[in-house]
């Protein structure tokens, strides 16, 4: 079994979810990105959720931010194992348009060391 898939169940969908995730005021971010986050009320699945809110002011070109997606989704399927059960918003600034890919890694690796459950 693959155990470093990204089922629909670690995804955030809705709006919804996503503004609660805005709402909870709990960020940590570096040069490249921004990880909003919010401990998660019981829903049946255990485990972290992530979704990604990249936006055109960050990316310009669309071949841009669906790299920066695939990035973000590839370190936190290697990572979410070892995550806090919380929901996690991926943005990225500016900076990140012109990063190539191992920068980008490594940025997003240092941000969600941050988040490893102790």
């Amino acid at each position: 079994m693959n155990t470093a898939g990204f089922p629909r169940q670690a995804r955030l969908l809705s709006g919804i979810e996503f503004k609660r995730v805005f709402a909870a005021r709990r960020v940590e971010s570096n040069r490249y990105f921004r990880i909003h986050w919010a401990v998660r009320e019981a829903n049946g699945w255990h485990g972290p959720r992530l979704g990604l809110a990249i936006a055109k002011r960050a990316a310009r070109r669309a071949v841009d931010r669906n790299r920066i997606r695939r990035i973000a989704r590839e370190t936190f399927r290697h990572r979410r194992y070892r995550l806090r059960e919380a929901d996690y918003v991926v943005l990225a600034k500016p900076p990140a348009a012109e990063a190539d890919a191992q920068t980008l890694k490594i940025a997003l690796d240092q941000l969600w060391l941050r988040f490893e459950s102790p």
